[in-house]
């Protein structure tokens, strides 16, 4: 995966912790082909190591069609940019919920400063 692809998922762990934690299922579905491909790809992957489900490297990468090489440096990525995940023993990854993420110290507050982002953003463009 190229490292531009990369720098782009580990800058927005914050985003993506907040898109798969905060908004609903359905709105993510209507979203998520719009996003672009580093996010989608780091989405499919952490929808492979969620709460409840623990996955090795091998099993995210077999579930997402992706190698492993590319798995591991999303991991590794989604991990740099402050996103906490338990990894067992066994080498399995689970992401842990978004209440124990240390980069985000509140749902609600983590949504207004996306969105001011977004304001910021378009404001500037």
């Amino acid at each position: 995966m190229n490292q531009n692809s990369l720098n782009k998922i580990r800058a927005s762990t914050r985003f993506l912790l907040w898109f798969r934690f905060v908004l609903p299922q359905k709105i993510q579905q209507i979203i998520r082909p719009y996003l672009d491909q580093p996010y989608r790809l780091a989405l499919g992957i952490l929808d492979c190591c969620d709460r409840m489900d623990a996955a090795t490297v091998d099993e995210i990468a077999q579930k997402t069609s992706l190698n492993r090489e590319t798995t591991r440096q999303v991991l590794k990525a989604l991990q740099s940019g402050g996103m906490k995940f338990n990894i067992s023993s066994a080498k399995s990854w689970q992401i842990l919920d978004l209440d124990s993420q240390p980069i985000v110290p509140h749902k609600e507050l983590l949504t207004e400063e996306l969105m001011s982002d977004v304001y910021l953003n378009q404001a500037n463009s």
